[in-house]
């Protein structure tokens, strides 16, 4: 005798338990004929079931032949190795993770999910990683800052040397450079309220360049722009800056 599950009731047909899968789901053959889909098939693939039962596997989710997830699918053969995979279907637009499940030469159970969230935010993830690299090493100034008392984010290499390799990340603005003139950090925080951009040309900022209490003063183009989130909503600023000290200073020199 069995030692399956205890039943309180009569055992669930099959039929509903295909039909109630969250995933989509097909009963394949040997030959890779689509002979039976569920509900949630037909909603992931944007067509009725009709369309879909009968057909091949690779038609039946469009964009899936002559792909290299279709060979991963096929090489279960007909063992008892679950395959997955993901796939883009470019006519869809949507990326899948599907399953292979062999039962034996003559049957597969074949599952599917909708994981375009999870991959469009590994790609944004990944775009904005190599992103901060390109800032990172970008040859002009720049600092992200977030929050309205713009803490500072990000220090990119030439900023980190105009104030002498400090790591000042995690400190607001003013706390980072209390020394410097308030009209400044008003302006950003104008820009922060607004969402205008702001660049001066020239600008002659007093500072604390080392950190070790002695002031240095220079001409820098700055340029303060609102850092918005993908919903548009203004949530730090960007400051970007490039000394013009020793162009401002020669004509003096050679007065």
């Amino acid at each position: 005798m069995s030692q399956g599950l205890p039943q309180s009731g009569p055992p669930m047909n099959a039929d509903v338990i295909v039909r109630h899968i969250v995933a989509g789901f097909f009963l394949v053959d040997a030959d890779w004929m689509v002979r039976l889909g569920n509900p949630r098939a037909s909603t992931l693939l944007r067509r009725p079931l009709s369309d879909i039962e009968g057909k091949a596997l690779w038609d039946a989710i469009p964009g899936l032949r002559n792909t290299s997830a279709a060979d991963k699918l096929m090489s279960s053969g007909s063992g008892t190795i679950e395959r997955r995979t993901e796939f883009f279907s470019p006519t869809l637009y949507n990326w899948f993770e599907i399953w292979c499940v062999p039962d034996g030469p003559d049957v597969r159970y074949v599952f599917f999910t909708d994981v375009t969230d999870r991959a469009r935010a590994m790609q944004s993830d990944a775009v904005r990683e190599s992103l901060r690299h390109i800032l990172m090493d970008a040859p002009v100034a720049i600092t992200v800052t977030k929050g309205a008392d713009h803490r500072l984010e990000m220090i990119n290499t030439a900023a980190r040397a105009l104030l002498g390799d400090r790591n000042l990340e995690g400190l607001t603005l003013r706390a980072a450079l209390p020394e410097v003139d308030s009209k400044i950090f008003e302006l950003i925080d104008g820009v922060f309220e607004t969402g205008e951009p702001v660049t001066m040309r020239d600008l002659v900022v007093t500072y604390d360049r080392n950190g070790d209490g002695h002031m240095y003063t220079g001409t820098f183009d700055v340029t303060y722009l609102p850092l918005r989130s993908t919903s548009g909503e203004i949530e730090g600023t960007i400051q970007t800056a490039v000394e013009t000290t020793r162009y401002t200073a020669a004509p003096a020199a050679t007065t």
